[in-house]
């Protein structure tokens, strides 16, 4: 006898447990309760695949390689940008870090950069002593190695401008182990090692 009732307070506690819950206590408890997920956000990327972003400008960079100065400037603009303009050492230290090989210099030309600086009768019939940037922006900042940029004598239509991401071997003049991160007026016919574009960024 105590074994039946025993049995019927079992099935009654089973059914108990088992029955189920009101739909309305259901999503009541859901809406309740905290969420400890994290949410997830969409992150936009400033730049396209292979170009760096540089927040203090809002553009994006990218290095290519040997070309002269007209072929990377048509590079550039095909991708949607121009050689790259600078307007502050900081960003000139930017460029360079993104444009370095790694290797110190043993010459003096074809080893540097490309960027966008050029002597304006290169572009226009009438000839001044002004520099400008082939993107149209304002020139605010230069940063010339010593002796330069070069105007007189066979010298006098080296209308492009270079920059030196890397250091010169120690066996280079006084001069050229200056021009470390600098720049200098070359030949628009010469092939560098790199050229870097800038364009804005996606947003």
């Amino acid at each position: 006898m105590l074994s039946m009732k025993f049995l019927f307070f079992a099935i009654a506690l089973t059914e108990a447990f088992v029955k189920p819950i009101n739909n309305e206590l259901i999503s009541r408890t859901l809406d309740q309760s905290p969420c400890s997920c994290p949410k997830l956000t969409n992150v936009a990327h400033p730049c396209e695949s292979g170009w760096t972003y540089y927040n203090e400008t809002g553009a994006c960079y990218k290095n290519f390689f040997s070309a002269t100065f007209n072929t990377a400037e048509q590079l550039c603009i095909t991708v949607g940008g121009h050689l790259t303009s600078i307007h502050s050492w900081k960003e000139n230290l930017f460029v360079a870090e993104l444009a370095k090989s790694g290797i110190s210099l043993s010459t003096c030309c074809e080893q540097a950069t490309w960027i966008g600086l050029v002597q304006s009768p290169y572009l226009d019939s009438n000839w001044t002593d002004s520099w400008m940037w082939t993107d149209g922006t304002k020139v605010d900042f230069l940063a010339w190695t010593p002796r330069h940029p070069v105007k007189e004598g066979i010298e006098s239509n080296r209308h492009c401008v270079v920059m030196y991401p890397d250091p010169f071997a120690t066996n280079i003049t006084e001069t050229a182990l200056a021009a470390y991160q600098k720049w200098s007026n070359l030949y628009c016919g010469l092939h560098m090692r790199s050229f870097v574009c800038k364009k804005m960024a996606l947003h």
